[in-house]
């Protein structure tokens, strides 16, 4: 199982898929799932994950909806626990918590595109013993 975050969850669903990631079950958690919804929904503010849709409304509902053969999200009650326990030990936000929570309940990678990757995130993954990879996209 390989953690995801909003970028390459899109790339999961719309492809190509990095190499990083290819070949395993891939899932995101609630926070970077609503990150990418909310990326998609909004068209007044065009970024980099907006503009890959020729039919927003059919990416919308794709995207809501993942197939779970592409993309699971988790919830994030089942980690909820873990998730508390990194806040106490590391400065991490809503986001990070989750994301490593959920990574030290599944024993999953972690993979993120680079430009989601906060200053402490590498040591705090380390420091956890999880699987981290930043991935160029």
């Amino acid at each position: 199982m390989i953690i995801v975050d909003d970028h390459l969850a899109l790339l999961a669903l719309v492809g190509p898929v990095p190499v990083e990631i290819e070949a395993d079950q891939l899932v995101t958690t609630y926070a970077f799932h609503y990150r990418l919804l909310r990326a998609v929904a909004d068209d007044s503010h065009p970024g980099s994950l907006t503009g890959r849709f020729s039919d927003p409304e059919s990416a919308l509902r794709r995207v809501m909806l993942p197939p779970a053969d592409r993309l699971v999200v988790l919830d994030p009650r089942q980690s909820l626990e873990q998730a508390v326990g990194v806040a106490g030990r590391h400065p991490a936000n809503l986001l990070l918590a989750e994301l490593l929570g959920a990574a030290l309940l599944h024993r999953a990678k972690v993979r993120v595109s680079r430009a989601n990757v906060g200053r402490s995130w590498p040591a705090i993954m380390r420091a956890e013993s999880v699987d981290f990879v930043a991935v160029d996209i």
